[in-house]
């Protein structure tokens, strides 16, 4: 009697033969709506369930791309319309350069970046089986891309740790959506020649290729080549790398293994920069290593404005002298350290806005002015190459733009006449013990770049012939 009073109570009738699959799936279907309502009512359990990050939600969840929403036509059209007027960024990462401080150095909205930031995290953190910090430092030389709309609005990001595992975060409608390329990758190697047009970046899109392609090399020669000021038209790049393919098509790089810049300086004579990968680190033909004391400029992204020396100012129309260097730049655009030493202000300077000054190792200071955002403190120890600011027009500013100023004994100096090679005091060498294998190295990429680049140039209309 128990069990009929029991089945009596939820309105079902004990079953007899036939009627028992029956009875079966009618008690399967009441679990499933049971189910379905616990994970309504139940806060935070569908949270659990990674897939995609809405806007709305102070969780954000990673997933496979084929789980994001498929947004409407007129959302699709609305986002390519944006997507035609968009700025991408693209550049390597820095000392201390974390998820969270790639996108807030990009994104105004600080509930976005979270977002975005928790998103790649967990599909990182996904891929590989390990926590993953959004806040924790990212491996130096890691390449990313951050594309904007015209009015500045995330449209999507991509953050490159290795040929192998590359990941996207893309603003989808109202949500967000992460998730790690699951590709079939390989690595071919392959050489480009170009012909600069003044401008390095334009020439290289130009060409074919990308701007993280542009980055990557920008990345190569930043201790040797300010690419603003020493760039001539006619000035030729040659360059060995490893273009990547996924499931057989192009898909980004891996590597550049080796790089020759040539151009003419005043004298005529021709300018000979090399670069070649051996041992985890960049190398000119002789060995030497490139890394330097200094960069040759504090932007990766940067035009030059306004020169070092007397000129007109343009806001107090007086004849004044001008203790630095401008470089025009979108707001926003990070400013880096160009050396490792000591924040000894950060603040408001009066007519420079927002201040940066920073005591170097071996003597020298560096100035930087007109900063949107202040990323460093009084006292801070900063890396070379480490973001300390965003490019913006605080103080006696007309636009956005970046002053920049060095300093060598309390006294204003031309940074273009000093930061060259001349302010290293010691170039560390490829170890005695392997010169022979670096020379070898050498030698057979030489002999790879030329046979690459005539093969490439051969190609009916391969991109080679149009540069």
């Amino acid at each position: 009697m128990g069990y009929r009073h029991s089945l009596l109570k939820i309105g079902l009738r004990r079953p007899h033969g036939h009627s028992t699959r029956s009875f079966l799936i009618t008690i399967f279907a009441v679990a499933c709506i049971a189910l379905g309502l616990y994970l309504i009512c139940v806060p935070g359990l569908i949270a659990h369930f990674p897939s995609v990050s809405p806007l709305s939600s102070n969780q954000s969840a990673a997933g496979d791309s084929d789980s994001c929403p498929v947004v409407s036509d007129e959302a699709a059209n609305e986002q390519a319309e944006s997507v035609r007027g968009a700025v991408e960024d693209f550049d390597t990462t820095g000392p201390e350069d974390t998820l969270y401080s790639l996108m807030a150095s990009h994104v105004n909205d600080e509930a976005l970046v979270r977002k975005v930031t928790y998103s790649l995290a967990e599909a990182i953190a996904a891929a590989t089986g390990k926590p993953f910090d959004g806040d924790a430092p990212l491996p130096e030389g890691a390449w990313y891309g951050i594309t904007l709309d015209t009015e500045g609005a995330f449209i999507k990001a991509t953050l490159g740790l290795s040929a192998a595992e590359v990941f996207h975060a893309e603003r989808r409608g109202a949500e967000v959506c992460s998730w790690k390329e699951e590709v079939v990758v390989e690595l071919r190697q392959t050489s480009r020649v170009f012909e600069l047009r003044n401008n390095l970046i334009q020439s290289i899109l130009k060409s074919g290729e990308t701007g993280e392609f542009a980055a990557k090399i920008r990345d190569v020669f930043r201790w040797d080549i300010d690419f603003q000021a020493e760039c001539k038209t006619g000035d030729t790049l040659k360059v060995l790398f490893e273009r990547r393919y996924a499931d057989d098509r192009p898909s980004g790089y891996g590597g550049i293994l080796a790089a020759i810049y040539e151009g003419k300086k005043a004298d005529g004579k021709i300018d000979r920069k090399t670069a070649f990968f051996f041992k985890d680190r960049y190398h000119d033909e002789n060995g030497a290593e490139l890394k330097k004391d200094f960069l040759r400029a504090p932007l990766t992204v940067l035009r030059r404005t306004s020169s070092y020396g007397m000129r007109r100012h343009p806001i107090h129309r007086v004849e004044r002298h001008h203790h630095g260097l401008d470089y025009g730049a979108p707001t926003g655009t990070p400013v880096m350290s160009i050396a490792g030493g000591v924040v000894n202000f950060a603040g408001w300077k009066n007519g420079y806005g927002n201040f940066v000054c920073v005591t170097h190792d071996n003597g020298y200071e560096s100035r930087y002015g007109h900063l949107s955002k202040i990323l460093a403190k009084k006292g801070q120890r900063v890396k070379q190459t480490q973001k300390i600011g965003l490019v913006g027009k605080t103080g006696d500013a007309t636009g956005p733009h970046l002053h920049f100023e060095v300093l060598l004994g309390g006294k204003n100096r031309d940074p273009q006449k000093v930061l060259n090679a001349k302010m290293v005091t010691s170039v560390p060498k490829v170890a005695k013990f392997l010169e022979h294998r670096f020379q070898t190295v050498v030698q057979e990429r030489l002999e790879a770049m030329d046979r690459l680049s005539s093969r490439q140039a051969a190609a009916p209309g391969s991109l080679a012939q149009l540069r």
